[in-house]
């Protein structure tokens, strides 16, 4: 088994590993399906390091190392993670567990991280016991774009001792394309390339985006596993859909597992079949998947028992994932597209595929793409009927960094792989490539920067969905002469429809929402000393109590559009009213700098649990707090328009008079009194109105 699974995967970790002992190589592949474990792992690394670093006065370096191999073992990687850790923090300078640090920074796509350890290593005295920190420095040089670096870095892995295969081959290849690559990443393609935004994306990782009419589907590796005795508990994945422009929420009708996996949906030619995988862990970390299908009823109606596909698919103690699905007018028939680790292929994941015969339940011997696939590994085919073309995504094929999307025509034979080029590919992971049936718009999973961090402060994971489409052609030279008596062609631009408001006036109202009773709870004060940013933090950081709350009594398909509800205020209205009102700010300065006088107006609300009086109080407390943003805002750069009255906050507090009827007063039914969304939209403070004085 290797030492680490891969579920977005990643390649295999080479010679000195994390989680294996120095100088040696990971054992042979088996089920890498996902980068789950690592998601969990980096997670769970980062909530509990600051216990781990308390109690690291009270034992020894070498009782840490000791922990670190006791749970290497048991292949408890997060123990593992832990206890490294916080042996670097007895020994920085130790140049072997510097080197560990450095392959679990790139490990979670921390690059910049990753090259300060790995320079590091090779400025010790001891670089010479590792050989693979030049092949790995080359690698995060070349995700970070930095292509002359890489190859320097390539070139003193292949001068030095102890080089090894596959990644001395790999090495020449990166050698040799690397003046290719810089031309390619150079002249990008006429694609905009845009994040789906927060109504799809969230900080751990959407993958799999799949398009069925107006549906988009995709998955997303964000719940915790229901019956989990492992702590913390481990994370899994569950299919969502999202029509629109509304919210992503989770497929019903019992589709997700809570304590399995549930990814990679595609469709049946006829659409009378949805194939998906179900994954499962193995150990403390490690995932092993399979794949299913449902069908439809007579009535059209998804069936609950989902059929899992025979053995010469799902091959016993291996992993079959990422189904996709088209017909191959070579072999004239429905083919089954897969991803496996199975014996046969060069090494790593590698793509396969199998003829789906009449009665959908048989299936031809699975056959390697033996053109396709490299030592390394190949993975997320997707099969574009219209125009018989396979796109997958490789990091053994000579590329951009990290994983790059190519593809391959079907004729008689398949076409060498063609690298699709920049914007499509970056220096990081881009997979899941979708093509539309037009063969000009899609989809495509990528951590690549402007994705959501889980970890902010190393920038470390995860993948976001993204949509790209072409660009409108370019307009003419401006040198180009018109014909006479007509004015010159103007190119036809989408209509704009910009996210981010320009002027004061188009945030209006902007809604700022606070926890029950905060600021400064149990008091009849009118003013605060808190500002609105620290009890938004504050309040930001309770959201899983108030899921748990609010959802908790509820059971099934109810309590997931329960916590969704939740999710939602947070995400699109607390988080966004914060957010618009540092760009609000902003703007202000400007216009303040400009020489306009302003005036701001302000009107408070507040849910109906308390007595009006104490509400009225309330009111005044929380607009205290904006009004507090302003003084301190850029360490107080309002202050001097406060004071010589060109910025004027004037204040309209209103207390529960205009809270909505419907949300409850019941001060013992905390669910919907304070937890409930309805009643966290009361608590709040908006700026209403915006004038401009002389």
């Amino acid at each position: 088994m290797p030492c680490f699974l891969n579920f977005f995967p990643k390649k295999p970790a080479g010679p000195v590993h994390p989680a294996c002992p120095p100088g040696q190589v990971p054992p042979g592949p088996a089920a890498r399906d996902s980068n789950m474990a690592r998601l969990f792992i980096r997670y769970a690394m980062a909530l509990l390091l600051a216990s781990v670093l308390t109690a690291a006065s009270g034992q020894s370096f070498k009782a840490y190392l000791k922990a670190a191999e006791e749970a290497l073992e048991k292949k408890d990687y997060n123990a593992a993670l832990q206890h490294y850790a916080a042996a670097l923090e007895f020994q920085p300078g130790h140049a072997g567990i510097q080197f560990q640090y450095a392959e679990m920074a790139r490990q979670f796509y921390a690059y910049e991280l990753a090259a300060e350890y790995y320079e590091k290593v090779l400025k010790s005295k001891e670089a010479g016991r590792f050989p693979m920190a030049s092949y790995r420095m080359g690698q995060v040089k070349k995700n970070l774009g930095h292509y002359e670096e890489a190859k320097a870095y390539f070139q003193a892995y292949l001068s030095g001792s102890g080089i090894q295969e596959p990644f001395a081959s790999q090495a020449k290849e990166e050698m040799q394309a690397s003046g290719w690559v810089e031309e390619l990443a150079a002249k990008p393609a006429r694609i905009k390339v845009e994040n789906l935004g927060r109504k799809v994306n969230t900080d751990y990782s959407e993958f799999a985006p799949y398009q069925k009419g107006d549906t988009l589907l995709y998955s997303s590796f964000r719940y915790d596993k229901e019956q989990d005795d492992y702590r913390p508990e481990r994370k899994i994945a569950k299919v969502l859909y999202q029509r629109g422009s509304s919210r992503g929420r989770p497929l019903g009708r019992g589709f997700n597992d809570d304590n399995l996996h549930t990814a990679h949906t595609a469709y049946s030619l006829d659409g009378s079949r949805i194939y998906f995988t179900r994954c499962d862990y193995v150990n403390a970390t490690e995932i092993r998947c399979a794949i299913y299908f449902r069908r439809k009823d007579d009535r059209g109606r998804w069936q609950s028992r989902a059929v899992k596909l025979p053995a010469a698919i799902n091959m016993p103690g291996f992993t079959a994932t990422q189904p996709s699905i088209g017909y191959d007018s070579t072999l004239q028939s429905e083919v089954l597209f897969f991803v496996s680790d199975r014996p046969g292929g060069p090494g790593g994941l590698n793509l396969w595929q199998a003829e789906i015969a009449e009665g959908d339940t048989a299936f031809a011997a699975p056959a390697l793409l033996e053109g396709l696939c490299t030592a390394f590994d190949d993975i997320t085919p997707f099969f574009h009927t219209p125009s018989q073309t396979l796109y997958f995504s490789s990091d053994g094929h000579p590329g951009l960094g990290g994983f790059d999307v190519f593809r391959s025509r079907r004729g008689q034979a398949w076409e060498a792989p063609q690298n699709l080029g920049a914007p499509v590919n970056s220096g990081y992971n881009d997979i899941y490539y979708f093509l539309e049936e037009n063969g000009e718009s899609g989809y495509l999973s990528s951590n690549r920067p402007g994705s959501f961090y889980l970890d902010e402060g190393n920038k470390a994971c995860c993948n976001d969905i993204y949509r790209f489409e072409p660009l409108p052609e370019e307009p003419p030279p401006a040198d180009t002469l018109p014909v006479a008596g007509l004015p010159p062609a103007q190119p036809e631009l989408p209509p704009s429809e910009p996210e981010i408001p320009t002027r004061l006036e188009d945030f209006l109202p902007l809604a700022l929402y606070f926890d029950n009773d905060e600021p400064d709870r149990r008091t009849r004060r009118t003013t605060t000393k808190k500002t609105y940013g620290e009890t938004y933090e504050a309040y930001s950081a309770r959201r899983p109590e108030y899921l748990e709350a609010f959802a908790e009594p509820l059971e099934g398909e109810r309590r997931e559009e329960a916590a969704y509800a939740v999710e939602e205020f947070f995400e699109e209205e607390a988080r966004k009213g914060y957010d618009f009102l540092q760009r609000f700010s902003e703007i202000l300065l400007r216009r303040l700098q400009s020489g306009d006088q302003v005036e701001i107006f302000l009107k408070g609300y507040t849910s109906p649990r308390a007595k009006s009086d104490y509400n009225l109080a309330l009111s005044k407390r929380r607009i205290s707090s904006v009004r507090n943003h302003f003084q301190t805002y850029r360490e107080g750069v309002f202050q001097p328009y406060l004071e010589n009255g060109r910025l004027k906050v004037t204040e309209r507090p209103f207390g529960e008079a205009e809270a909505a009827a419907a949300v409850s007063d019941a001060l013992d039914d905390l669910r919907n009194s304070v937890y409930h969304p309805d009643a966290a939209r009361e608590r709040r403070v908006e700026i209403v109105e915006v004038k401009e004085g002389g």
